[in-house]
């Protein structure tokens, strides 16, 4: 900006003083020049005309030389205040960028948030004692409607009928009060979920994998744990790997004749975990058992077909066509004799079978697979029943406290089913098995007869079976080798039974 200093005022002051006499001199020149009187000091101070009446006829005196000499005059006074700066000030440099970068573009302007809808909450029930769905519906303020339409869904929804104490459902209703999903976890690994829709409905189950981790333990039979159940708790197995344990055996070991002080095995097998929580037992991947000095060993293997079963190391398959023991966690009151004293009628009566004392209530399994072919009771050997195994080999159970579900004339069965359960009928002095096992009508003893085995792994499936279980057996033998059983009570003072 341009200003005007002190100094240029006072100049064009200067000026236009000069300015003004020059005018003076040159007005009393030119009215001397026509004649004209000169304005007398009275005349200049009356104030008998207005100040534009004066001006007029005194511009108009003025010559147009004159007139052009102030115009000139003007215009130099204008130029030089033009040219003259307000004051003097030292030079300034100011910085002036002189980016070639491109400007950055403004950040785009993001639309307004969404309006946040809030889903509508859950409410975990405990199931109470004595609760069923309906109760835990109308505790909820849920209407018997949506009962109807939940149990009418699917199959699924079947398990909801056997809720049990302490489980926990999820519930979610919507705005209108009526159910709109359920999530109910019938396991550590599946939950069922049923969600509102047009028909009724929606409902599936939602699994989850766990994950498994390789453990392994060992036992030993002694005299203060004379069983494999016995040793099995105090090794820290759970039932579950107990029965797993004496099924893949039960062919070649029987539990309730040939267990010995001094048996010791070893078990490698896999658990389960969910969010670092145990959920349970997986499967056996390998065992060794040693009775009597004798060690067998296992290994689990999936064939071709998809079918899991257990070899030995050199392929064999450990299943035969008949268990050694229809049934498990008993012990032997009475063998197979034919010269036995009766204990009920106190006279010599050959016993053809064998006698397993167990629990009323112990499941009894087919000892192979077979045929049902008779389902009865009488006052000798109370509830009784007999299988036919092909042409030659037929097997008999005794004194049933009942018969399982299913089990009647013609209908087949497998290996290890479940036909009945331990009991006293007939002539029975307790709770006990009487198993009878005939080869072509002839009774022989359970204990010793010579079994058929299972065909073993093929030549050409050979390579593959080893490539699979050699990592497996290496790890068994690495730990049975390095096991020691110390610590093991050997009198009733130290032992801990599970």
């Amino acid at each position: 900006m341009w200003k005007i200093s002190p100094r240029s005022i006072a100049l064009i002051g200067a000026v236009f003083g000069t300015l003004a006499r020059a005018l003076a001199r040159a007005s009393i020149h030119d009215r001397r020049v026509a004649g004209r009187p000169l304005p007398r000091p009275r005349d200049m101070a009356r104030p008998s005309r207005r100040f534009y009446e004066v001006q007029v006829p005194d511009m108009q005196a003025y010559p147009k030389t004159h007139l052009k000499a102030v115009a000139a005059i003007i215009f130099a006074i204008t130029v030089l205040i033009a040219a003259m700066p307000a004051e003097e000030r030292p030079a300034q440099t100011v910085p002036v960028s002189l980016s070639i970068e491109p400007e950055p573009k403004p950040a785009p302007i993001a639309p307004p948030p969404a309006e946040v809808v809030p889903e509508d909450p859950w409410v975990d029930v405990t199931v109470r004692p004595a609760d069923s769905l309906s109760r835990i519906f109308e505790r909820n303020g849920l209407p018997p409607a949506d009962l109807q339409r939940l149990m009418t869904s699917g199959p699924g929804t079947k398990t909801l009928k056997r809720i049990m104490p302490g489980q926990v459902l999820s519930l979610q209703k919507n705005e209108s009060g009526q159910l709109q999903a359920l999530r109910y976890s019938r396991s550590p690994l599946d939950t069922l979920v049923a969600t509102r829709a047009d028909h009724g409905f929606d409902v599936f189950v939602e699994t989850v994998e766990p994950e498994l981790i390789t453990s392994f333990k060992t036992g030993r039979i002694t005299a203060n744990l004379p069983s494999l159940y016995h040793a099995g708790k105090y090794a820290g197995l759970s039932d579950n790997l107990i029965m797993q344990l004496a099924q893949i055996f039960q062919w070649d070991v029987s539990f309730a004749l040939d267990l010995r002080q001094g048996d010791a095995f070893g078990v490698l097998f896999e658990e389960a975990y969910v969010d670092g929580q145990k959920i349970k037992d997986g499967k056996i991947l390998a065992a060794q058992f040693t009775n009597s000095g004798r060690t067998y060993k296992a290994v689990s293997y999936v064939d071709n077909s998809g079918q899991r079963d257990f070899y030995t190391p050199e392929g064999a398959s450990l299943r035969k066509a008949f268990l050694r023991d229809p049934v498990h966690f008993s012990y032997v009151s009475s063998s197979f004799n034919p010269n036995r004293l009766h204990p009920v009628h106190k006279r010599r009566m050959p016993h053809r079978g064998i006698d397993y004392a167990a629990r009323t209530g112990t499941p009894v399994f087919a000892s192979g697979d077979g045929k049902v072919m008779i389902v009865r009771q009488n006052n000798a050997s109370g509830k009784y029943i007999v299988l036919q195994h092909g042409e030659q080999y037929t097997t008999k159970y005794l004194h049933l406290s009942k018969f399982a579900k299913g089990i009647r004339p013609g209908k087949t069965v497998r290996q290890g089913q479940t036909i009945g359960y331990v009991g006293a009928t007939g002539w029975a002095t307790g709770p006990h098995l009487h198993y009878e096992f005939l080869v072509n009508g002839v009774h022989r003893n359970p204990a010793t007869v010579r079994l058929p085995k299972a065909k073993p792994i093929t030549v050409a499936r050979r390579a593959a079976f080893e490539a699979s279980t050699a990592p497996t057996l290496l790890k068994l033998n690495s730990l049975m080798g390095h096991t020691t059983f110390a610590g093991l009570p050997s009198d009733p003072a130290s032992s801990r039974d599970g």
